[in-house]
């Protein structure tokens, strides 16, 4: 299910910007004056039943005061709180149906996957021998869709229910329905009650401690003894103590009144609500769910070049003598190298245009172009072919390259190679001019670099922890000849600092380098959710048809922490669910979610994923293999092909 559509569809049902909140909740709520609606993690139970829910959730949150939300704390005369739901119900969804005609149809089929499921228990009871309340609740709900019957002296009743119109209507309606159940009640159920009219300033009869029933929907609720939390102020529902507020409403309705779909459908919501599969020693309920990353946050990992370069520049003023970035035994080393990677990326270069010549000529097509060709005229007696002839080359696809390094602390052995290879592929980019990024990923602790320039990313509720997560750009094509060749020795200086090749005739000292280039941890799946942002901004400018996304990490993805969302109700499992672009990523180990995230990120971006997993040795060879064409194969049996 596309989360995005599903908010986007909120906003535009209520006609106004709304914040939407997903999460662990266990039921919906709408708080007033901040003007968030919170809905529950639903199972998948196709487009219909979702529309449907959202659609209600909507129309409650645009016409239902806070006293007639179904878990509202507040006492309204002796009327159960089920008769205001039923009746609520039947306004709301009128309402929202009349403003949008649409969205009707998907009313209809979702009750009946409902019914179907047994939502309201209709499956195990004969509705039409049950009361009054329950007849009007499947009926309205399910509009002919499972046959309910009425009499002849409750068909007024019950036309007049289906056509409320304001809060007040309910209200009387209400009172109405209970009269008439009270009045036809068998004489063993019958006694004496007396419930106020709404507005009726003439009924006195309410006794100590009981408010009178009233018909304006903002007057003051009354304090009840349910979970003890006081109001906040704002009118917003609710779900802590849910369970206890309705089982006490559903002990306390008067003899003859009871409403056992409704009481059902209480019962049975949390059917609806998504959960782990259970498994053995672990807790069972809802998977944790994640937001996923927050645009601002988004762009807080990211530090463009500029913004490293001005970073760095302050360290130099602070530590000219040690520092990495104008070192000169370096620079000396860099201008002697520079000339193998030339060398090696004018190599692949030339097998690149080899290549794409080849395709060209390969989906070449002749034509004949309608004119003479003067040297094919002495055999016009005994040939036709005598015209011109053009041939048309395929055109090649347009190709880019985006690369994230991973530096974290377990590649110092090795990072020297791999910046080069960046590097490599950098210049060969250059030469045969296709567009490319390369970045850099992983954290750093901001209380160690509190007051060095590094940001400290605060996640909301729900969002993923990015915290110390950082992704620094190390350089692009977006450069010029002299700032390619400044950024690149940069690259090449931090790598020396952090290696541990003892054959460099020079040290530099990694302490000298700014925090912005120090090593961490393996953020893979905060830096491939941030890869989509990326790729997506390098595709609507370059107009790329071939984009390839190569990681470059010799780990696994570091476990992710989900913020807590203090609005959260439902017991979760060990098992994540996160939002990424509109759809819901599982799983429960980090390197389970790394394997979606990299699917989603295919489906997101349109481009070619490659994941080089860096072995140091033969025994971490094939470790960080992950399979994502799902054939099933497991690495021993790729390789085996492969070396073929």
């Amino acid at each position: 299910m596309n989360l995005s559509a599903q908010e986007y569809l909120a906003k535009l049902l209520a006609k106004e910007n709304l914040s939407v909140q997903h999460g662990n909740y266990s039921t919906a709520s709408f708080d007033v004056v901040n003007r968030v609606l919170r809905l529950p993690l639903w199972k998948d139970k196709g487009k219909d039943v979702y529309d449907l829910l959202v659609g209600h959730e909507v129309g409650h949150a645009l016409y239902t005061p806070a006293d007639g939300w179904h878990d509202s704390e507040k006492k309204i005369g002796n009327i159960p709180r089920a008769y205001l739901n039923i009746v609520e119900d039947i306004r709301i969804e009128r309402m929202i149906q009349d403003t949008y005609p649409g969205i009707v149809r998907r009313f209809k089929a979702g009750y009946k996957r409902l019914f179907d499921d047994d939502l309201f228990g209709t499956n195990e009871r004969d509705i039409n021998k049950a009361g009054l309340m329950d007849r009007l609740n499947v009926s309205s709900k399910g509009r002919g869709y499972v046959p309910v019957e009425f009499s002849d002296d409750e068909s007024p009743l019950i036309k007049e229910a289906m056509a409320v119109k304001t809060w007040d209507d309910v209200l009387i309606v209400c009172k109405k329905l209970f009269d008439f159940i009270e009045a036809n009640k068998p004489e063993d159920e019958s006694e004496e009650m007396d419930i106020g009219t709404p507005g009726d300033e003439s009924s006195e009869a309410t006794q100590e401690g009981e408010e009178s029933m009233s018909s304006a929907p903002g007057d003051e609720p009354t304090e009840d003894e349910g979970d003890g939390e006081e109001s906040d102020g704002n009118m917003e529902t609710r779900g802590k103590g849910k369970k206890e507020r309705e089982k006490m409403e559903k002990e306390e309705a008067p003899a003859g009144h009871e409403t056992w779909t409704e009481d059902t459908q209480r019962e049975r919501e949390e059917d609806l609500l998504e959960k782990s599969p259970e498994k053995n020693y672990e807790p069972s309920g809802q998977p944790q769910f994640s937001s996923g990353i927050s645009e601002k946050n988004m762009e807080q990992m990211l530090y463009t070049y500029d913004v490293a370069k001005k970073l760095r520049e302050e360290r130099v003023l602070d530590d000219a003598y040690n520092s990495t970035y104008i070192h000169e035994e370096c620079k000396a080393d860099w201008n002697e190298t520079k000339g193998t990677y030339k060398s090696q990326a004018n190599l692949i270069a030339k097998d690149f245009e080899r290549k794409k010549a080849a395709f060209e000529y390969s989906k070449a097509t002749t034509a004949k172009s309608g004119k003479l060709d003067p040297l094919k005229l002495h055999s016009y007696m005994i040939s036709e072919d005598i015209f011109l002839s053009t041939t048309k080359l395929a055109q090649a696809k347009s190709h880019g390259i985006i690369m994230f390094l991973d530096m974290s602390g377990s590649m110092c052995d090795i990072l020297e190679d791999v910046t080069a290879q960046a590097i490599t592929i950098a210049m060969f980019c250059r030469q045969v001019n296709i567009p490319f990024e390369a970045y850099s990923f992983t954290t750093t602790a901001y209380w160690r670099q509190e007051g060095t320039g590094i940001r400290r990313i605060k996640p909301g509720p729900s969002n993923l922890d990015a915290e110390n997560v950082k992704v620094v750009e190390m350089f692009s094509n977006k450069m010029n000849k002299k700032l390619f060749d400044e950024a690149a020795f940069t690259s090449f200086a931090i790598a020396k600092s952090h290696s541990y090749n003892r054959r460099v005739p020079y040290h530099m000292s990694a302490h000298s380098l700014h925090a912005v280039d120090g090593m961490g941890s393996t953020p893979l799946i905060q830096t491939a959710m941030l890869a989509a942002k990326i790729t997506n901004e390098f595709n609507r400018k370059h107009a790329i048809q071939n984009t390839n996304i190569m990681f470059l990490t010799d780990g696994y993805p570091d476990g992710v922490h989900i913020e807590r969302d203090e609005k959260a109700d439902v017991t979760t499992s060990r098992e994540m669910m996160i939002n990424f672009n509109g759809k819901l990523i599982k799983g429960q180990s980090g390197r389970k979610l790394y394997y979606e995230i990299l699917l989603r990120l295919k489906e997101v971006t349109g481009a070619t994923i490659m994941g080089f997993h860096l072995a140091y040795d033969s025994s971490t060879f094939g470790q960080g293999f992950i399979n994502v064409n799902g054939d099933g194969r497991n690495f021993p049996d790729v390789i085996k092909e492969w070396r073929k």
